[in-house]
């Protein structure tokens, strides 16, 4: 199925991905029903592509006013939801109430939908058993954001059967890039070596698959296209893993700073690769951008956004 032409609905729209993914299907011709209650994401994300798209203010738990946006959309990309696991750690009855319930209401109107593409995690599986992780390894995680995912899931799997919604799910390994919220590990990394000239890391043998954004999201829109995706679960990342000190380290060279292991336990699990396999037998996608080039690119982004900071024109 083309994207060019096809009415598409972003949930959670003003987020790092989902202000990416509309920027990507714009240019594909698709039109765009950018849904987000501005609680989390941020509306100036959109700011640049506001007159090309149709922004709705709407927080997924209302049921009455997302329903004329969804059932007039032919692709529904369910982004919305709590997705940094701390914040998930914090409140959890509010990560059910906004991750669950939310993505129930998207999902009862999908009735007449082409397509729900639902972007889960490799942090499904918990601790891992076997590296690369397939999409027939276990499910074992027990955190409230990946219990969140986990559920979430299964309402897809139950959609399917009761109104025959045919879906997509996609376990996303770590994505980074250009306006990524602050406090996750790139960003992180980036600011305190531009700020603080000294970088911390918790433990520089904790290894994650990292995705630069332009490779999600053309995964993303790769995996609509394709009819043999319905109804498929697969994992998406570089295939690759790295160190947190080996990425520290890749930092540290184009800042010309160093690191610190402060030494402190980390709550999650020690390696996450992605095996990438099914997607790109299926799609035909590569990632296209290295690790490098795309750290590079976010390092150029933060630069900027932390000369603004300085300067006191705010950034973000």
């Amino acid at each position: 199925m083309k994207i060019e032409g096809k009415t598409v609905c972003v949930t959670g729209a003003a987020g790092f991905l989902g202000s990416h993914l509309c920027r990507a299907l714009i240019s594909r011709g698709a039109r765009v029903i950018a849904l987000d209650d501005f609680s989390v994401g941020q509306r100036q994300r959109l700011t640049e592509i506001a007159d090309d798209i149709d922004i709705v203010m709407v927080d997924i738990r209302d049921k009455d006013n997302l329903k004329e946006h969804i059932q007039k959309s032919q692709i529904v990309y369910a982004l919305a939801a709590i997705a940094n696991p701390r914040a998930c750690q914090k409140d959890f009855s509010y990560t059910f109430d906004v991750n669950i319930k939310g993505t129930a209401n998207v999902l009862s109107l999908c009735s007449n939908v082409a397509r729900v593409i639902f972007p889960s995690s490799i942090m499904v599986y918990g601790e891992p058993k076997y590296l690369p992780i397939d999409d027939r390894h276990p499910i074992d995680a027990r955190d409230p954001y990946s219990i969140s995912k986990i559920m979430c899931e299964h309402l897809l799997k139950v959609y399917n059967y009761l109104n025959g919604i045919p879906f997509t799910i996609v376990r996303n390994s770590n994505v980074f890039g250009p306006g990524q919220d602050r406090d996750y590990l790139i960003p992180t990394l980036i600011i305190e070596g531009l700020t603080r000239k000294q970088i911390e890391i918790w433990d520089p043998r904790i290894i994650r698959d990292f995705l630069y954004i332009d490779n999600c999201i053309d995964a993303l829109i790769k995996v609509v296209e394709s009819e043999s995706t319905l109804g498929e679960i697969m994992n998406l990342g570089s295939g690759q893993g790295i160190a947190t000190g080996e990425l520290a380290d890749m930092v540290c060279k184009y800042l010309h700073t160093t690191w610190v292991d402060v030494k402190r336990p980390s709550p999650v699990s020690s390696k996450l690769i992605s095996d990438i396999t099914k997607v790109k037998a299926l799609t035909g996608w590569e990632p296209k951008v290295s690790l490098e080039e795309g750290l590079q690119r976010t390092i150029e982004y933060y630069r900027s956004v932390v000369k603004l900071d300085s300067s006191g024109k705010g950034g973000g």
